[in-house]
């Protein structure tokens, strides 16, 4: 059985899913190892999270943060797990993990794919001088794999400027998760609740959604979630949870009512899919990712200023059946895993 082994320095948010997605879907034709950094918001159960089939080898050097010394050692563990490990594939997930496994596997004989979930220079809380250094990085670093599976057609669309070996493979939502997740949850009576989920920080723009919140005082706002920007979000009608396991978010989410995404930039949102998959009235950022889900006047609401969203959350239109079906019928699961299939063959 061919051994294909993952690598992330962030096994969390909407990588997560992807990745247990694909190893507990095509678990049966293939052995699975995930090697991962540890971050605040790297979930405990994660051996509940995957098939008990699937390896899983934490990190702990492969960081978030670039440091000479630290990449040096991150590069010399990983290089020991793959010796250790032989895999035949190599998947390679986000930024520092795609800087880090790429320039120390280079020699490495095993086929080697990177997925940038987003790439870093698309930031939009960068400077143009660091801008630059990250796509001629990125450029650079493109030599050094097998090719680029894109997570959406944003994202392919940049890929595609790189190099010729590039692939478009959509995130899939697992469909029978949500299912079984909010299968016995009773709705309740309730102020009507907007939420979004995620990490506070930087991409998902917590200031404006305390403006938003601001600006709407007789609705309850909710943040599934925690980060260190969570003293932005100030507003006496928003509740932070905190860190919530996969299942409990789509619990709580059930007897919410509004799914709001401030986001600055996104890769393909599996937050959102989960909501559109959930019927709920989506109210969302104009920006990639967000708008490759969203089609205006069918599955949702795009906004550019803080006005739109305003009015957009208040008004009466609700596309939450439409949103449900074009998940089901463009980002499966299932669709997912016969595409990685291919490309692992």
């Amino acid at each position: 059985m061919k051994k294909i082994m993952h690598v992330t320095e962030v096994l969390s948010g909407g990588v997560l899913p992807v990745i247990a997605g694909i190893c507990n879907g095509l678990s049966d034709k293939y052995q699975f190892v995930v090697v991962f950094g540890l971050r605040f918001d790297t979930p405990k159960n994660l051996n509940e999270v995957f098939d008990s089939r699937v390896k899983l080898i934490p990190l702990p050097s492969l960081k978030l943060k670039i440091s000479i010394k630290g990449d040096i050692t991150a590069i010399k563990d990983l290089r020991r797990i793959v010796c250790e490990e032989n895999p035949e594939v190599i998947h390679i997930h986000s930024t520092k993990a795609g800087i880090d496994a790429r320039l120390g596997l280079w020699r490495c004989s095993a086929e080697k794919y990177y997925t940038p979930h987003g790439f870093c220079f698309l930031r939009k809380d960068q400077n143009r001088i660091k801008r630059v250094l990250l796509i001629t990085m990125e450029s650079f670093l493109t030599h050094f794999c097998d090719g680029i599976i894109a997570c959406g057609k944003n994202e392919y669309k940049v890929a595609k400027k790189f190099t010729k070996k590039a692939v478009l493979i959509n995130n899939g939502l697992d469909t029978k998760l949500v299912n079984e997740a909010e299968a016995n949850v009773i709705e309740q009576e309730h102020r009507y609740t907007i939420y979004t989920a995620g990490r506070i920080g930087p991409q998902k723009n917590p200031r404006l959604f305390n403006e938003i919140a601001t600006k709407l005082p007789e609705y309850r706002f909710v943040w599934i979630g925690d980060g260190d920007d969570r003293n932005q979000l100030t507003s006496p009608n928003i509740e932070i949870t905190g860190l919530l396991p996969r299942k409990e978010v789509i619990r709580r989410a059930k007897n919410y009512d509004c799914y709001l995404s401030t986001s600055l930039w996104e890769g393909l949102p599996i937050a959102l899919m989960e909501a559109m998959y959930m019927e709920k009235k989506c109210v969302v950022s104009n920006v990639e990712g967000n708008n490759e889900l969203i089609v205006k006047g069918k599955t949702g609401t795009l906004f550019n200023k803080l006005e739109e969203a305003c009015k957009q959350i208040i008004d009466n239109e609700d596309y939450g059946k439409e949103a449900c079906k074009y998940i089901k019928a463009n980002y499966s699961l299932e669709g997912m895993c016969r595409k990685y299939e291919e490309v692992y063959k």
